[in-house]
């Protein structure tokens, strides 16, 4: 210990921590055992039983069965089918598209009970009822016609 002063301590503490790695190095050494080796488990096939006496294919098979169920009745509950062609799709714009401008037309058609004449009606209270009501399509070409009628008996 001529060489450095205060070098002893840590000698001391390196043979310490060299000594605490030996040890843990030999508690990780196996021992060879007397015992026989484990079995392995027997490969998985098509034929294994896996529970309830069902073999792995009949799982499966039953597995599958029920998804594509599955998937089946919510593509024709949510109508999902994807067109293939060019013609279906332009078809499919073109339906929906007539489909719209027929229940904006709809929006248009007044009440049932503006339309029909009830017999037995004053033209007065008719009158009245044209003027408070909405006008349609066929209230306007009737007015219409009555107007060229009344312009041709002028004419006359």
């Amino acid at each position: 210990m001529a060489g450095w002063p205060g070098a002893g301590p840590l000698w001391v503490l390196g043979g310490a921590a060299l000594g605490v790695c030996l040890a843990g190095v030999a508690g990780q050494l196996i021992e060879p055992s007397t015992a026989p080796p484990k079995p392995k488990p027997p490969p998985l096939t098509k034929e294994t039983v896996v529970f309830w006496d069902m073999r792995l294919w009949h799982v499966v098979g039953i597995f599958s069965l029920f998804v594509l169920s599955i998937i089946i009745t919510l593509c024709c509950v949510f109508n999902c089918r994807v067109p293939r062609t060019r013609k279906e799709i332009e078809a499919r714009y073109l339906q929906r598209k007539a489909a719209k401008m027929y229940t904006d037309k709809l929006e248009t058609v007044p009440p049932l009970n503006e339309l029909t004449e009830v017999p037995g009606e004053d033209k007065k209270k008719k009158k009245k009822k044209k003027k408070d009501s909405v006008d349609t399509v066929a209230i306007k070409v009737e007015e219409d016609e009555k107007n060229e009628a009344k312009k041709k008996k002028g004419e006359k």
